[in-house]
């Protein structure tokens, strides 16, 4: 049995490693040139997330994706603060829950480490064809091909396997946009940081329906496993930062933003946090240009059908089924899950108890279960932004957000954004 999986994402990686430990064949085709050629900041990774990587990976490559995440201390509430970052609403974490705070670039090169010969990358996906044998050829932009028993497309929003299996695409705009950056911690920026960080990420609300995400990323403060011990898989650590992404309505935004470079990104923010807290503005301005990016948001219906499509030798996981924007920090997390239970699926296979149209079929079906509410939990943020977007809701945003927000559940994360 060979799979083919479309995209090197967290969803797409994670199964490919969890074929090649299973002895299943499997080749990955990601149109980036190499790992570190992607987008992102920072992805929270939940405990059914982190079980299924603990499965997945050897021990000493586990270990390392423990070294390079910053520890429990990093996030042990979620706090909801005003434009002037006075707190309004603070939400602990589940300190007996397993989660990770791992780096967007990192956790890619970890999950892509030792696949080699497996990893096609600048291999760009351009269709499929299904043949009467029930196998698949997908075909890509240099005129190459690739045959398999079975076809998986983890190529995020946008994905071009999931809109050929659906026939139509599988999100649309939401209606929100963002623009994050890193601001690097030095001496300087660190007396900016708001002190109510210390204790983990911040959402803050302020006139206009304008929101910002603001959290520290210091993973070699306090690393849950010392990096020195990784001497099987080295642990990959990133210099300490502040994260932070705006997001609004699309239409706050002043024509042209989305194509305007990191220094043109960071102005505008700056100008549209005009009456925010003066150190959060400066720290927005300290931000590093090329780390600065515009980020449409994308969602999936999550009363729909996920998964419109009949079982067969083709299916779709990840944000290319189910997207999300990054304000629930569930995409990887969700992507990674739906990975683990599309292997388990194969491996019954694998061992003759099942075959791959029912396999497809059970993995749709479960995935179905839980990646709706996801989405639902992403979403939330967003309708907030709508809704304080209008004079009455900036008005009441003040009296309303703390109640708002306890029944939302906002805190339970928002960890990252480009695909959380």
């Amino acid at each position: 049995m060979k799979v083919i999986v479309i995209g090197a994402g967290m969803g797409g990686l994670t199964l490919a490693q969890a074929l090649r430990r299973s002895g299943i064949d499997v080749a990955v085709h990601e149109r980036d040139r190499a790992a570190e050629a992607t987008g992102g900041y920072r992805l929270q990774l939940d405990g059914t997330a982190c079980e299924a990587l603990r499965r997945h990976l050897a021990p000493a490559h586990y270990q390392a994706l423990l070294a390079s995440s910053a520890g429990p201390q990093a996030f042990t509430r979620f706090a909801v603060a005003d434009h002037r970052m006075r707190l309004m609403f603070a939400d602990p974490t589940d300190r007996s829950a397993e989660t990770l705070m791992i780096g967007r670039i990192p956790l890619r090169r970890l999950l892509a480490h030792g696949l080699d010969d497996a990893l096609h990358w600048g291999s760009e996906f351009t269709g499929h064809e299904v043949h009467p044998d029930g196998t698949v050829t997908a075909h890509f932009a240099d005129g190459g091909t690739d045959r398999a028993d079975l076809l998986v497309g983890a190529d995020g929003a946008g994905s071009r396997v999931a809109a050929a299996l659906a026939g139509r695409p599988t999100s649309a705009p939401a209606g929100v946009s963002g623009i994050a950056g890193r601001t690097p911690l030095t001496a300087e920026t660190r007396d900016l940081v708001p002190d109510l960080l210390a204790a983990g990420p911040a959402l803050a609300f302020g006139p206009g329906g304008i929101g910002l995400f603001l959290t520290r990323h210091d993973p070699d403060a306090r690393p849950m496993v010392d990096p020195a011990t990784c001497t099987q898989v080295a642990a990959i650590t990133e210099p300490p930062s502040l994260i932070w992404g705006l997001m609004a309505p699309d239409r706050t935004y002043p024509p042209g933003c989305r194509g305007l470079d990191g220094a043109g990104l960071i102005r505008a923010t700056d100008a549209l946090l005009r009456g925010w807290d003066g150190s959060v503005r400066a720290l927005v301005r300290a931000a590093a240009p090329e780390t600065t990016a515009f980020f449409g948001f994308h969602a999936a219906d999550p009363a729909a059908d996920l998964t419109p499509w009949p079982a067969g030798p083709a299916t779709a996981l990840g944000d290319a089924v189910h997207a999300m924007p990054p304000t629930g920090g569930r995409a990887a997390a969700t992507a990674i899950r739906d990975a683990d239970v599309l292997a388990g699926e194969l491996a019954r296979v694998r061992d003759g108890e099942s075959t791959i149209p029912l396999a497809v079929h059970r993995f749709q079906g479960r995935m179905n279960g839980y990646a709706g509410d996801a989405v639902r939990t992403s979403m939330q943020p967003l309708r907030w932004v709508h809704r304080l977007a209008t004079p009455m809701g900036t008005r009441a945003a003040r009296i309303a957000l703390p109640t708002i927000t306890a029944a939302a559940r906002l805190g339970r994360p928002l960890a990252g954004t480009r695909n959380g």
